[in-house]
């Protein structure tokens, strides 16, 4: 069992090829210079990037203070300190996508002969229509040269949620307070002259008793 690596570079504008290499080593050196496992032709890969290392029945990538950093699954790596690899991982790396696969069954582990091969189609790739000798003479030039810091893809940060917006408090308009239970009703005052009248009508209606009761007597 070992680790697959699958590398396409993003510095070609046609449809990059992807290029696969198996390791069952302990230790996988992914870098820039002739020395390096997986060599990446790019000077914004550093010379020895990064490192996929066996550890605890797993495996771990650890940066190696690259110039231009490594991302796993779009976040920035912090150098020197091993993040731990699951199947299906993506790596950013200098210009190039690697997709990584772990504890799997290694079919052919790769040859000093079969790096450098990989190394020299890339380029080709990426600086098409160059011959022979001059893609020979470029690659030199990159695996000897210095890092060169590059403006990659930006790291995706992680989204902050925005606070709602603020509404405009308006005032209140003040209710007036209705009672349970409305307030008795003052006295009706009677005016003079309705008294009498009232006063009449009674005296009227005593008589009338009366009279009746008298009527009545045998």
């Amino acid at each position: 069992m070992g680790v697959r690596i699958t590398v396409q570079s993003l510095w070609t504008e046609a449809n990059p090829s992807s290029f696969v290499y198996e390791f069952a080593q302990s230790r996988v050196v992914i870098g820039r210079s002739r020395s390096a496992d997986v060599q990446l032709p790019h000077t914004a890969v550093s010379g020895s990037h990064a490192t996929i290392r066996e550890k605890d029945a797993g495996y771990v990538l650890v940066d190696e203070g690259s110039t231009n950093g490594t991302r796993v699954n779009e976040i920035r790596v912090v150098p020197e300190r091993p993040k731990v690899l699951r199947n299906h991982d993506l790596v950013d790396l200098g210009g190039y996508r690697l997709t990584i696969d772990v504890g799997v069954p290694v079919a052919q582990t790769m040859s000093a002969r079969l790096t450098a091969d990989f190394a020299r189609r890339i380029l080709a790739e990426q600086l098409a229509g160059k011959g022979k000798p001059e893609l020979d003479a470029e690659l030199n030039a990159i695996q000897s040269g210095p890092d060169e810091r590059v403006d990659l893809l930006p790291i995706v940060k992680e989204a902050v949620s925005e606070p709602p917006p603020t509404r405009e408090s308006r005032p209140s308009r003040p209710r007036q307070s209705r009672p349970d239970t409305e307030p008795p009703a003052e006295p009706v005052k009677l005016r003079r002259s309705e008294v009498a009248v009232y006063a009449l009508a009674a005296l009227v209606i005593a008589s009338s008793i009366i009279a009746m009761a008298l009527l009545m007597r045998p």
